[in-house]
Protein backbone atom coordinates (compact mmCIF):
# COMPACT_ATOMS: atom_id res chain seq x y z
CA UNK A 1 0.00 0.00 0.00
CA UNK A 2 1.55 3.37 -0.99
CA UNK A 3 2.53 5.79 1.76
CA UNK A 4 0.40 8.91 2.19
CA UNK A 5 1.49 12.00 0.36
CA UNK A 6 3.37 14.57 2.55
CA UNK A 7 0.97 17.16 1.25
CA UNK A 8 -2.01 15.13 2.50
CA UNK A 9 -0.27 14.54 5.87
CA UNK A 10 0.07 18.21 6.65
CA UNK A 11 -3.33 19.13 5.33
CA UNK A 12 -5.27 18.39 8.57
CA UNK A 13 -2.70 20.31 10.61
CA UNK A 14 -2.92 23.27 8.26
CA UNK A 15 -6.70 23.16 8.42
CA UNK A 16 -6.55 23.12 12.22
CA UNK A 17 -4.29 26.16 12.22
CA UNK A 18 -6.55 27.93 9.80
CA UNK A 19 -9.44 27.33 12.23
CA UNK A 20 -7.34 28.51 15.23
CA UNK A 21 -7.75 31.69 17.19
CA UNK A 22 -6.38 35.03 16.15
CA UNK A 23 -3.87 36.63 18.52
CA UNK A 24 -6.45 39.31 19.32
CA UNK A 25 -9.07 36.72 20.27
CA UNK A 26 -6.64 34.72 22.40
CA UNK A 27 -5.58 37.90 24.19
CA UNK A 28 -9.22 38.82 24.82
CA UNK A 29 -9.94 35.39 26.34
CA UNK A 30 -6.87 35.45 28.58
CA UNK A 31 -7.65 38.94 29.89
CA UNK A 32 -11.24 37.84 30.53
CA UNK A 33 -9.93 34.78 32.40
CA UNK A 34 -7.69 36.96 34.59
CA UNK A 35 -10.55 39.30 35.43
CA UNK A 36 -12.68 36.33 36.46
CA UNK A 37 -10.17 34.24 38.43
CA UNK A 38 -7.39 36.46 39.85
CA UNK A 39 -9.26 39.54 41.03
CA UNK A 40 -11.56 38.53 43.87
CA UNK A 41 -10.15 41.22 46.19
CA UNK A 42 -10.32 43.85 43.44
CA UNK A 43 -14.00 43.12 42.83
CA UNK A 44 -14.72 43.11 46.58
CA UNK A 45 -13.23 46.60 46.85
CA UNK A 46 -15.08 47.76 43.73
CA UNK A 47 -18.46 46.47 44.97
CA UNK A 48 -17.92 48.20 48.32
CA UNK A 49 -16.87 51.50 46.75
CA UNK A 50 -19.74 51.53 44.23
CA UNK A 51 -22.35 49.88 46.43
CA UNK A 52 -24.77 52.71 45.63
CA UNK A 53 -24.30 52.54 41.86
CA UNK A 54 -24.10 49.22 39.98
CA UNK A 55 -23.91 51.26 36.79
CA UNK A 56 -20.73 53.02 37.93
CA UNK A 57 -19.29 49.65 38.96
CA UNK A 58 -19.98 48.19 35.52
CA UNK A 59 -18.59 51.27 33.81
CA UNK A 60 -15.35 51.18 35.78
CA UNK A 61 -14.97 47.43 35.26
CA UNK A 62 -15.45 47.81 31.52
CA UNK A 63 -12.98 50.71 31.36
CA UNK A 64 -10.25 48.80 33.20
CA UNK A 65 -10.89 45.71 31.07
CA UNK A 66 -10.50 47.74 27.88
CA UNK A 67 -7.35 49.41 29.17
CA UNK A 68 -5.84 46.05 30.14
CA UNK A 69 -6.80 44.54 26.78
CA UNK A 70 -5.23 47.45 24.89
CA UNK A 71 -1.98 47.23 26.85
CA UNK A 72 -1.68 43.47 26.45
CA UNK A 73 -2.47 43.78 22.75
CA UNK A 74 0.77 45.73 22.36
CA UNK A 75 2.48 42.32 22.68
CA UNK A 76 0.23 40.55 20.15
CA UNK A 77 2.97 40.03 17.57
CA UNK A 78 3.72 36.44 16.56
CA UNK A 79 6.79 35.80 18.73
CA UNK A 80 5.59 37.80 21.72
CA UNK A 81 1.97 36.91 22.26
CA UNK A 82 2.38 33.44 23.81
CA UNK A 83 5.25 34.31 26.20
CA UNK A 84 3.49 37.51 27.26
CA UNK A 85 0.17 35.79 27.98
CA UNK A 86 1.85 32.89 29.80
CA UNK A 87 3.80 35.31 31.98
CA UNK A 88 0.63 37.24 32.83
CA UNK A 89 -1.18 34.03 33.76
CA UNK A 90 1.60 32.89 36.11
CA UNK A 91 2.05 36.32 37.71
CA UNK A 92 -1.67 36.76 38.27
CA UNK A 93 -2.15 33.28 39.67
CA UNK A 94 0.67 33.74 42.21
CA UNK A 95 -0.10 37.30 43.29
CA UNK A 96 -3.83 36.61 43.31
CA UNK A 97 -3.30 33.68 45.67
CA UNK A 98 -1.29 35.66 48.23
CA UNK A 99 -3.68 38.58 47.98
CA UNK A 100 -6.82 36.48 48.40
CA UNK A 101 -5.45 34.23 51.17
CA UNK A 102 -3.24 36.62 53.16
CA UNK A 103 -4.41 40.10 52.16
CA UNK A 104 -0.92 40.88 50.83
CA UNK A 105 -0.62 43.81 48.44
CA UNK A 106 1.99 43.23 45.73
CA UNK A 107 3.52 46.72 45.42
CA UNK A 108 7.12 47.93 44.95
CA UNK A 109 8.08 47.23 48.55
CA UNK A 110 6.67 43.70 48.35
CA UNK A 111 8.56 43.09 45.10
CA UNK A 112 11.69 44.30 46.91
CA UNK A 113 10.98 41.83 49.71
CA UNK A 114 10.66 39.04 47.14
CA UNK A 115 14.07 39.80 45.66
CA UNK A 116 15.73 40.07 49.07
CA UNK A 117 14.19 37.05 50.75
CA UNK A 118 16.02 33.80 51.42
CA UNK A 119 15.17 30.38 49.94
CA UNK A 120 14.25 29.16 53.43
CA UNK A 121 11.87 32.05 54.02
CA UNK A 122 10.29 31.68 50.59
CA UNK A 123 9.91 27.94 51.11
CA UNK A 124 7.42 28.48 53.93
CA UNK A 125 5.03 30.15 51.48
CA UNK A 126 5.18 27.43 48.81
CA UNK A 127 2.60 25.16 50.36
CA UNK A 128 0.61 22.37 48.69
CA UNK A 129 -2.55 24.50 48.45
CA UNK A 130 -0.49 27.21 46.73
CA UNK A 131 1.01 24.71 44.30
CA UNK A 132 -2.43 23.26 43.52
CA UNK A 133 -3.75 26.76 42.89
CA UNK A 134 -0.81 27.53 40.60
CA UNK A 135 -1.39 24.30 38.69
CA UNK A 136 -5.09 25.02 38.14
CA UNK A 137 -5.00 28.78 37.48
CA UNK A 138 -1.46 29.30 36.23
CA UNK A 139 0.16 26.25 34.67
CA UNK A 140 -2.91 24.66 33.04
CA UNK A 141 -4.03 27.88 31.29
CA UNK A 142 -0.41 28.53 30.35
CA UNK A 143 -0.17 25.10 28.69
CA UNK A 144 -3.38 25.80 26.77
CA UNK A 145 -2.00 29.14 25.57
CA UNK A 146 1.27 27.45 24.60
CA UNK A 147 -0.42 24.87 22.35
CA UNK A 148 -3.64 26.44 21.12
CA UNK A 149 -3.38 27.06 17.36
CA UNK A 150 -3.00 30.70 16.40
CA UNK A 151 -4.33 31.56 12.96
CA UNK A 152 -1.62 32.97 10.66
CA UNK A 153 -2.40 36.45 9.34
CA UNK A 154 -0.79 38.75 6.86
CA UNK A 155 1.52 41.18 8.61
CA UNK A 156 0.06 44.39 7.23
CA UNK A 157 -3.56 43.39 7.73
CA UNK A 158 -2.89 42.08 11.24
CA UNK A 159 -0.96 45.19 12.23
CA UNK A 160 -3.68 47.52 10.99
CA UNK A 161 -6.47 45.54 12.64
CA UNK A 162 -4.66 45.09 15.97
CA UNK A 163 -3.62 48.73 15.93
CA UNK A 164 -7.24 49.69 15.37
CA UNK A 165 -8.34 47.48 18.27
CA UNK A 166 -5.77 49.08 20.55
CA UNK A 167 -6.80 52.62 19.61
CA UNK A 168 -10.49 51.75 19.89
CA UNK A 169 -10.01 50.13 23.31
CA UNK A 170 -8.08 53.12 24.61
CA UNK A 171 -10.72 55.51 23.25
CA UNK A 172 -13.61 53.57 24.77
CA UNK A 173 -11.77 53.35 28.10
CA UNK A 174 -11.26 57.12 28.19
CA UNK A 175 -14.86 57.71 27.14
CA UNK A 176 -16.20 55.50 29.91
CA UNK A 177 -14.05 57.18 32.55
CA UNK A 178 -15.02 60.66 31.32
CA UNK A 179 -18.70 59.72 31.62
CA UNK A 180 -18.36 60.17 35.41
CA UNK A 181 -14.92 61.74 35.66
CA UNK A 182 -15.32 63.44 39.03
CA UNK A 183 -16.36 60.23 40.76
CA UNK A 184 -13.76 57.99 39.15
CA UNK A 185 -10.95 60.52 39.72
CA UNK A 186 -11.85 60.71 43.41
CA UNK A 187 -11.87 56.91 43.67
CA UNK A 188 -8.42 56.57 42.07
CA UNK A 189 -7.07 59.35 44.28
CA UNK A 190 -8.60 58.35 47.61
CA UNK A 191 -9.32 54.60 47.34
CA UNK A 192 -5.80 53.44 46.57
CA UNK A 193 -6.57 49.90 47.68
CA UNK A 194 -8.68 49.41 44.52
CA UNK A 195 -5.96 49.52 41.87
CA UNK A 196 -3.31 48.19 44.24
CA UNK A 197 -5.31 44.94 44.27
CA UNK A 198 -5.77 44.66 40.51
CA UNK A 199 -4.12 41.69 38.80
CA UNK A 200 -1.88 41.66 36.87
CA UNK A 201 -1.51 45.43 36.93
CA UNK A 202 -0.35 45.82 40.54
CA UNK A 203 2.57 43.33 40.53
CA UNK A 204 3.75 44.52 37.11
CA UNK A 205 3.67 48.16 38.17
CA UNK A 206 5.47 47.23 41.40
CA UNK A 207 8.16 45.38 39.48
CA UNK A 208 8.68 48.32 37.12
CA UNK A 209 8.99 50.74 40.04
CA UNK A 210 11.43 48.41 41.79
CA UNK A 211 13.54 48.09 38.62
CA UNK A 212 13.62 51.88 38.21
CA UNK A 213 14.66 52.28 41.86
CA UNK A 214 17.48 49.77 41.47
CA UNK A 215 18.69 51.34 38.22
CA UNK A 216 18.80 54.80 39.82
CA UNK A 217 20.97 53.51 42.64
CA UNK A 218 23.04 50.97 40.70
CA UNK A 219 26.13 53.15 40.30
CA UNK A 220 25.70 55.32 43.37
CA UNK A 221 28.79 55.75 45.53
CA UNK A 222 27.99 56.31 49.20
CA UNK A 223 29.03 59.78 50.29
CA UNK A 224 31.02 60.02 53.55
CA UNK A 225 28.87 60.57 56.62
CA UNK A 226 29.79 61.25 60.22
CA UNK A 227 33.52 61.26 59.53
CA UNK A 228 34.08 63.52 62.54
CA UNK A 229 32.89 60.77 64.91
CA UNK A 230 35.09 59.96 67.90
CA UNK A 231 34.74 57.68 70.89
CA UNK A 232 34.74 59.19 74.36
CA UNK A 233 37.56 57.69 76.42
CA UNK A 234 36.38 55.34 79.15
CA UNK A 235 37.84 53.20 81.90
CA UNK A 236 36.50 50.05 80.24
CA UNK A 237 35.74 48.93 76.69
CA UNK A 238 32.15 49.66 75.76
CA UNK A 239 29.88 46.95 74.42
CA UNK A 240 26.72 48.20 72.75
CA UNK A 241 24.22 45.53 71.72
CA UNK A 242 21.32 46.23 69.39
CA UNK A 243 18.94 43.29 69.19
CA UNK A 244 16.97 43.95 66.04
CA UNK A 245 13.74 42.02 66.38
CA UNK A 246 11.56 40.55 63.67
CA UNK A 247 7.78 40.73 63.27
CA UNK A 248 7.01 41.43 66.94
CA UNK A 249 3.91 43.55 67.33
CA UNK A 250 3.49 45.42 70.59
CA UNK A 251 -0.17 44.40 70.92
CA UNK A 252 0.93 40.93 72.08
CA UNK A 253 3.41 42.08 74.72
CA UNK A 254 2.18 41.89 78.28
CA UNK A 255 4.55 44.77 79.11
CA UNK A 256 2.22 46.87 76.93
CA UNK A 257 -0.95 45.57 78.58
CA UNK A 258 -1.68 42.37 76.65
CA UNK A 259 -3.91 40.03 78.65
CA UNK A 260 -1.54 37.08 78.44
CA UNK A 261 1.72 37.06 80.36
CA UNK A 262 4.06 36.91 77.38
CA UNK A 263 6.88 38.86 79.12
CA UNK A 264 7.33 37.32 82.57
CA UNK A 265 11.14 37.44 82.44
CA UNK A 266 11.55 41.00 81.20
CA UNK A 267 9.03 42.18 83.80
CA UNK A 268 11.60 41.14 86.43
CA UNK A 269 14.51 42.97 84.78
CA UNK A 270 15.56 46.59 85.23
CA UNK A 271 14.56 47.84 81.80
CA UNK A 272 12.77 50.80 80.29
CA UNK A 273 9.96 49.68 78.00
CA UNK A 274 8.48 51.90 75.30
CA UNK A 275 4.91 50.81 74.54
CA UNK A 276 4.11 53.32 71.78
CA UNK A 277 6.72 53.07 69.01
CA UNK A 278 6.01 53.48 65.31
CA UNK A 279 8.09 51.48 62.85
CA UNK A 280 9.71 53.07 59.84
CA UNK A 281 8.03 50.56 57.53
CA UNK A 282 6.02 47.37 57.49
CA UNK A 283 8.74 45.17 56.02
CA UNK A 284 12.34 44.30 56.81
CA UNK A 285 13.51 45.64 53.44
CA UNK A 286 12.31 49.12 54.41
CA UNK A 287 12.59 49.32 58.18
CA UNK A 288 16.12 47.96 58.59
CA UNK A 289 17.92 50.35 56.21
CA UNK A 290 15.70 53.20 57.41
CA UNK A 291 16.73 52.67 61.05
CA UNK A 292 20.42 52.90 60.21
CA UNK A 293 20.19 55.64 57.58
CA UNK A 294 19.77 58.63 59.88
CA UNK A 295 17.23 60.02 57.39
CA UNK A 296 14.19 59.38 59.58
CA UNK A 297 10.89 57.93 58.48
CA UNK A 298 9.79 61.10 56.69
CA UNK A 299 13.04 61.56 54.79
CA UNK A 300 13.90 57.95 54.03
CA UNK A 301 14.05 56.45 50.57
CA UNK A 302 16.08 53.55 49.26
CA UNK A 303 17.94 55.79 46.82
CA UNK A 304 18.82 58.39 49.46
CA UNK A 305 20.02 55.72 51.86
CA UNK A 306 22.26 54.17 49.21
CA UNK A 307 23.75 57.56 48.40
CA UNK A 308 25.48 58.02 51.76
CA UNK A 309 27.08 56.06 54.56
CA UNK A 310 25.03 54.92 57.54
CA UNK A 311 25.26 54.42 61.29
CA UNK A 312 27.65 51.47 61.01
CA UNK A 313 30.06 53.66 59.06
CA UNK A 314 29.83 56.33 61.76
CA UNK A 315 30.86 53.76 64.37
CA UNK A 316 33.71 52.73 62.09
CA UNK A 317 34.84 56.35 61.74
CA UNK A 318 34.87 56.55 65.55
CA UNK A 319 37.28 53.62 65.67
CA UNK A 320 34.85 51.09 67.08
CA UNK A 321 34.54 47.46 66.01
CA UNK A 322 31.23 46.72 64.29
CA UNK A 323 29.75 43.21 64.12
CA UNK A 324 26.52 42.20 62.36
CA UNK A 325 25.22 38.75 63.30
CA UNK A 326 22.26 37.54 61.28
CA UNK A 327 19.68 34.79 61.71
CA UNK A 328 17.27 36.48 59.33
CA UNK A 329 17.37 37.81 55.77
CA UNK A 330 20.60 39.77 56.02
CA UNK A 331 21.41 43.41 56.68
CA UNK A 332 19.54 44.64 53.57
CA UNK A 333 22.77 46.30 52.47
CA UNK A 334 23.36 48.17 55.74
CA UNK A 335 26.52 46.20 56.58
CA UNK A 336 27.87 46.19 53.03
CA UNK A 337 31.04 48.05 54.04
CA UNK A 338 31.50 46.60 57.54
CA UNK A 339 30.61 42.97 56.86
CA UNK A 340 27.99 40.61 58.22
CA UNK A 341 28.01 37.10 59.60
CA UNK A 342 25.13 34.86 58.55
CA UNK A 343 25.03 32.49 61.47
CA UNK A 344 22.76 30.03 59.66
CA UNK A 345 25.61 29.03 57.36
CA UNK A 346 27.47 27.18 60.12
CA UNK A 347 24.70 26.51 62.61
CA UNK A 348 25.08 25.08 66.07
CA UNK A 349 22.66 22.21 65.54
CA UNK A 350 21.60 22.22 69.19
CA UNK A 351 19.87 25.51 68.43
CA UNK A 352 18.88 24.53 64.91
CA UNK A 353 16.96 21.26 65.35
CA UNK A 354 14.85 21.81 62.21
CA UNK A 355 17.62 23.38 60.15
CA UNK A 356 16.44 26.84 61.22
CA UNK A 357 18.16 28.40 64.21
CA UNK A 358 16.55 29.99 67.23
CA UNK A 359 17.70 33.27 68.74
CA UNK A 360 19.37 31.80 71.83
CA UNK A 361 22.26 31.00 69.50
CA UNK A 362 23.12 34.70 69.62
CA UNK A 363 23.35 34.74 73.41
CA UNK A 364 25.73 31.82 73.30
CA UNK A 365 27.78 33.49 70.58
CA UNK A 366 28.14 36.67 72.64
CA UNK A 367 29.16 34.71 75.70
CA UNK A 368 32.04 33.32 73.65
CA UNK A 369 33.02 36.77 72.39
CA UNK A 370 32.96 38.62 75.72
CA UNK A 371 36.25 37.32 77.18
CA UNK A 372 38.10 38.56 74.07
CA UNK A 373 36.77 42.14 74.02
CA UNK A 374 39.44 44.81 74.39
CA UNK A 375 38.00 47.58 72.19
CA UNK A 376 34.76 49.52 72.00
CA UNK A 377 32.42 47.25 70.09
CA UNK A 378 28.94 47.47 68.62
CA UNK A 379 27.10 44.20 67.95
CA UNK A 380 23.91 44.17 65.90
CA UNK A 381 21.97 40.93 66.25
CA UNK A 382 19.35 40.52 63.54
CA UNK A 383 16.97 38.06 65.15
CA UNK A 384 14.57 35.63 63.50
CA UNK A 385 12.09 36.59 66.23
CA UNK A 386 8.47 35.94 65.26
CA UNK A 387 8.96 35.48 61.54
CA UNK A 388 5.96 33.87 59.92
CA UNK A 389 4.09 32.09 58.64
CA UNK A 390 5.84 29.14 60.31
CA UNK A 391 5.77 30.61 63.81
CA UNK A 392 6.19 27.17 65.38
CA UNK A 393 9.79 27.02 64.12
CA UNK A 394 10.83 30.15 66.05
CA UNK A 395 11.10 28.48 69.45
CA UNK A 396 12.09 25.06 70.79
CA UNK A 397 9.11 22.72 71.22
CA UNK A 398 9.62 22.66 75.00
CA UNK A 399 9.21 26.47 75.07
CA UNK A 400 5.57 26.33 73.96
CA UNK A 401 3.62 27.99 76.79
CA UNK A 402 0.31 28.45 74.99
CA UNK A 403 -1.48 25.50 73.41
CA UNK A 404 -2.85 24.14 71.14
CA UNK A 405 -0.46 25.41 68.47
CA UNK A 406 -0.37 25.63 64.69
CA UNK A 407 2.35 23.25 63.50
CA UNK A 408 2.33 24.39 59.89
CA UNK A 409 2.76 27.50 57.80
CA UNK A 410 -0.64 26.92 56.16
CA UNK A 411 -2.99 29.11 58.17
CA UNK A 412 -6.03 27.51 56.54
CA UNK A 413 -5.26 24.28 58.40
CA UNK A 414 -5.32 25.96 61.84
CA UNK A 415 -7.89 27.73 63.95
CA UNK A 416 -7.43 31.41 64.83
CA UNK A 417 -6.78 30.35 68.43
CA UNK A 418 -3.98 28.00 67.38
CA UNK A 419 -2.33 30.68 65.24
CA UNK A 420 -2.42 33.27 68.03
CA UNK A 421 -1.14 30.72 70.56
CA UNK A 422 1.82 29.92 68.32
CA UNK A 423 2.58 33.58 67.68
CA UNK A 424 2.38 34.33 71.41
CA UNK A 425 4.88 31.53 72.00
CA UNK A 426 7.34 33.37 69.77
CA UNK A 427 6.89 36.51 71.87
CA UNK A 428 7.38 34.55 75.09
CA UNK A 429 10.52 32.98 73.67
CA UNK A 430 11.85 36.40 72.66
CA UNK A 431 11.19 37.43 76.26
CA UNK A 432 13.41 34.56 77.40
CA UNK A 433 16.18 35.40 74.92
CA UNK A 434 16.24 39.09 75.83
CA UNK A 435 16.26 38.33 79.55
CA UNK A 436 19.14 35.89 79.04
CA UNK A 437 21.07 38.55 77.12
CA UNK A 438 20.51 41.10 79.89
CA UNK A 439 21.67 38.62 82.53
CA UNK A 440 24.80 37.86 80.50
CA UNK A 441 25.65 41.54 80.09
CA UNK A 442 24.85 42.38 83.72
CA UNK A 443 27.35 39.77 84.90
CA UNK A 444 30.24 41.43 83.06
CA UNK A 445 32.67 43.54 85.07
CA UNK A 446 35.26 44.13 82.38
CA UNK A 447 33.06 46.10 79.96
CA UNK A 448 30.54 48.96 80.06
CA UNK A 449 27.50 47.28 78.54
CA UNK A 450 24.15 48.46 77.22
CA UNK A 451 21.40 46.93 75.11
CA UNK A 452 18.51 48.18 73.06
CA UNK A 453 15.85 46.00 71.48
CA UNK A 454 13.30 47.00 68.87
CA UNK A 455 11.30 45.04 66.34
CA UNK A 456 11.56 46.04 62.69
CA UNK A 457 7.79 45.90 62.11
CA UNK A 458 4.66 44.21 63.39
CA UNK A 459 2.38 41.48 62.10
CA UNK A 460 -1.25 40.94 61.17
CA UNK A 461 -2.92 37.81 62.49
CA UNK A 462 -6.08 37.86 60.40
CA UNK A 463 -7.50 41.18 61.59
CA UNK A 464 -9.43 42.77 58.74
CA UNK A 465 -8.52 39.86 56.47
CA UNK A 466 -4.80 40.70 56.63
CA UNK A 467 -2.02 38.26 57.49
CA UNK A 468 1.73 38.64 57.91
CA UNK A 469 3.09 42.12 57.09
CA UNK A 470 4.22 44.40 54.27
CA UNK A 471 0.98 46.36 53.83
CA UNK A 472 1.42 49.72 52.04
CA UNK A 473 1.57 52.75 54.31
CA UNK A 474 -1.84 54.04 53.23
CA UNK A 475 -3.59 50.92 54.51
CA UNK A 476 -1.19 49.47 57.11
CA UNK A 477 -2.97 48.72 60.42
CA UNK A 478 -1.43 49.40 63.83
CA UNK A 479 -0.67 45.70 64.20
CA UNK A 480 1.95 46.11 61.47
CA UNK A 481 3.28 49.54 62.43
CA UNK A 482 3.38 49.51 66.25
CA UNK A 483 6.38 47.67 67.69
CA UNK A 484 7.94 47.00 71.10
CA UNK A 485 11.19 48.69 72.14
CA UNK A 486 13.19 48.48 75.36
CA UNK A 487 16.47 49.68 76.78
CA UNK A 488 18.78 48.18 79.39
CA UNK A 489 21.82 49.93 80.90
CA UNK A 490 24.59 48.63 83.09
CA UNK A 491 25.55 50.59 86.20
CA UNK A 492 28.60 51.93 84.36
CA UNK A 493 26.44 53.26 81.53
CA UNK A 494 24.02 54.87 83.97
CA UNK A 495 26.92 56.59 85.72
CA UNK A 496 28.28 57.99 82.44
CA UNK A 497 24.92 59.12 81.04
CA UNK A 498 24.02 61.76 83.62
CA UNK A 499 20.32 62.04 84.37
CA UNK A 500 19.45 59.15 82.09
CA UNK A 501 16.95 57.53 84.47
CA UNK A 502 14.70 60.58 84.49
CA UNK A 503 14.91 61.00 80.72
CA UNK A 504 13.99 57.40 80.06
CA UNK A 505 11.08 57.46 82.50
CA UNK A 506 9.75 60.59 80.82
CA UNK A 507 10.18 59.40 77.25
CA UNK A 508 8.67 56.00 77.95
CA UNK A 509 5.34 57.75 78.44
CA UNK A 510 5.56 59.55 75.09
CA UNK A 511 5.06 58.28 71.52
CA UNK A 512 8.35 57.32 69.89
CA UNK A 513 9.49 55.99 66.53
CA UNK A 514 12.37 54.12 64.95
CA UNK A 515 13.98 57.53 64.40
CA UNK A 516 15.23 57.53 68.00
CA UNK A 517 17.40 54.44 67.59
CA UNK A 518 20.16 56.08 65.55
CA UNK A 519 21.06 58.85 68.05
CA UNK A 520 20.40 56.64 71.07
CA UNK A 521 22.87 54.02 69.86
CA UNK A 522 25.48 56.74 69.36
CA UNK A 523 25.09 57.82 72.98
CA UNK A 524 25.10 54.27 74.30
CA UNK A 525 28.34 53.62 72.40
CA UNK A 526 29.91 56.84 73.67
CA UNK A 527 30.30 58.36 70.20
CA UNK A 528 30.33 62.10 69.64
CA UNK A 529 29.57 63.44 66.16
CA UNK A 530 27.80 66.33 64.45
CA UNK A 531 25.26 63.90 62.95
CA UNK A 532 23.92 63.06 66.41
CA UNK A 533 20.39 64.40 66.99
CA UNK A 534 20.06 65.09 70.73
CA UNK A 535 16.35 65.88 70.53
CA UNK A 536 15.71 62.29 69.40
CA UNK A 537 18.16 60.65 71.81
CA UNK A 538 16.27 58.64 74.43
CA UNK A 539 19.11 59.09 76.93
CA UNK A 540 19.00 62.88 76.84
CA UNK A 541 16.44 65.39 78.02
CA UNK A 542 16.69 68.53 75.93
CA UNK A 543 15.69 71.75 77.65
CA UNK A 544 12.74 73.64 76.22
Amino acid sequence: MPSPSPILAVAPRRALVQRGLTAATLTFLVVLFLFATANAVFWDHARRIFADSPRALATLGAAIFLLTYALVMLFSQKWLVRPALILLLLISAASGWFQNRLGIVIDREMIQNVFLTTPTEAGHLFTWPFLRHMAAFGLLPAVIVAFVPIRPERFLGKTLRNGGLIVLSFALCIGLLLSDYARFAAVFREQKELMSSFQPGAPIAGTVRYAKMMLRSANVVAAPYGTDARSIAGAKPRLTVFMLGETARVQNWSLAGYGRDTNPELARRDITFFPDVTACGTSTAVSVPCIFSGLGQEGYSYTKAQARENLLDVFRHAGQDVLWWDLNTGSQGVARRTGEDHMTRQPDMSRCPTGECTDELMVERLATLLPTLTRDTVVIMHMIGSHGPSYYLRYPPEAARFTPTCQTGEFAKCTPEEIVNTYDNTIAYTDTVLASMIDLLAAQTGVEASMIYASDHGESLGEGGLWLHGAPAFMAPDTQTKVPMLLWLSDDSKARLTGVAGCLAQKATQPQSHDVIFPTLLSLAGVETAVHAPDLDLTRCVAG
